[in-house]
């Protein structure tokens, strides 16, 4: 296990700042997760922190170890990648012992590791088999059995889960979850997809064009988004978020310091009827589209606010239809005009509008 460093970290690639000045810390025996879209840097970061790409400044740091010179095989880490890059010709016991073979580490002890590893990720009933005849998933069981077998400080996955179908995803999350908890080794996850990083991280870093624009527990992200992209990143259906011009008459008593307003579609309530809730604000709303889930239905609405969703888990109405739509002032999520949320803004927005909004 090893705490990493990230000391004023930047790259570039031909005048393009891909990643700008990042100072984090991950800590020691952690399951943390880098997220955010497609261009924000974390491959780039993760790429730095394996040692295949050199960092243009600062400095990086595995345990007590500055790594900045390393190479890959001198930095105690393992990658599994999106594509399992396993070798077809051989069987499964191969493609996990092939490192340990090249690293000459006698038979006896070769078989030992690959014996415990292949029980703790269940292929031991595989370990005969050629690649092609396994599933996407065992496939993927055998690239971080084979990065396990080197018992690494670290063990960095690029988007792992990506090639798998949905409902393999979900599987291989858990384990992945299950894996972590059973090994207690630092884990670097690098995923676009929030699902992931809310279900699997104890901590996240959401990155964009290159700058962190948070870090915490998921559930700090959820109930306490630092900006507006992060609010509007984590969650599905994502927070709406409003200009404060777009409330005039409806809340009173925001301070300066509030430009936008924001809420997160399922702490808002859908009826058919006015529904009269104090410390609420309703709007009268038009039903332009909706999504029937099973257990839940987004709607888009239209109402003298804009156009926003709602997440409900109560009977779907009709499209089309008019409907009611109520937001308790206490779930209003206020930013300022850089649309962060500063410090201490959160409950005097909340408090005042709830004094002072319409019943």
């Amino acid at each position: 296990m090893a705490e990493i460093r990230f000391e004023n970290i930047s790259k570039t690639f031909n005048e393009d700042r891909v990643v700008k000045n990042i100072s984090l810390t991950i800590k020691d025996g952690s399951f943390t997760v880098l997220v955010g879209p497609s261009g924000c840097g974390k491959s780039t970061i993760l790429r730095m922190l394996a040692g295949f790409e050199k960092q243009t400044e600062g400095d990086i740091w595995i345990g007590d170890k500055l790594v900045n010179d390393l190479s890959p095989s001198k930095r105690d880490i393992a990658m599994v990648f999106q594509n399992y890059a396993l070798y077809p010709t051989m069987t499964v016991k191969g493609n996990i012992e092939f490192g340990l073979t090249n690293r000459k580490v006698p038979k006896k002890e070769r078989e030992q590791l690959v014996g415990e590893i292949a029980g703790i990720v269940g292929l031991t009933e595989h370990l005969n088999k050629k690649p092609d005849k396994l599933s996407g998933g065992q496939r993927q069981r055998v690239a971080l059995a084979r990065a396990m077998v080197k018992k690494p400080k670290v063990f960095i996955l690029d988007e792992p889960l990506s090639n798998l179908d949905a409902k393999l995803r979900t599987q291989m999350r858990t384990e992945l979850i299950q894996l972590h908890e059973k090994l207690g080794t630092t884990f670097v996850y690098v995923t676009h997809d929030q699902v992931e990083a809310m279900s699997m991280g104890d901590e996240i870093i959401i990155l964009n064009h290159g700058v962190v624009q948070q870090k915490a527990a998921p559930i700090d992200v959820y109930e306490n988004p630092g900006n507006i992209f992060a609010a509007e990143f984590i969650g599905q259906p994502p927070m709406n978020v409003f200009e404060r011009s777009a409330f005039a008459g409806t809340l009173d008593g925001l301070p300066e310091e509030a430009h936008y307003i924001g809420f997160r579609p399922e702490h808002a309530g859908i009826s058919s009827t006015s529904a009269s809730v104090p410390h609420t604000i309703e709007l009268e709303s038009e039903i332009l589209a909706l999504e029937t889930l099973g257990a839940e239905t987004i709607y888009k609405v239209k109402n003298r606010i804009g156009v926003m969703n709602i997440r409900s888990f109560a009977a779907p109405l009709p499209k089309n239809a008019s409907c009611f739509v109520t937001i308790p002032f206490e779930k209003l999520y206020p930013f300022g005009a850089d649309k962060t949320a500063g410090p201490g803004l959160d409950l005097s927005v909340k408090k005042e509008a709830a004094l002072n909004g319409v019943d």
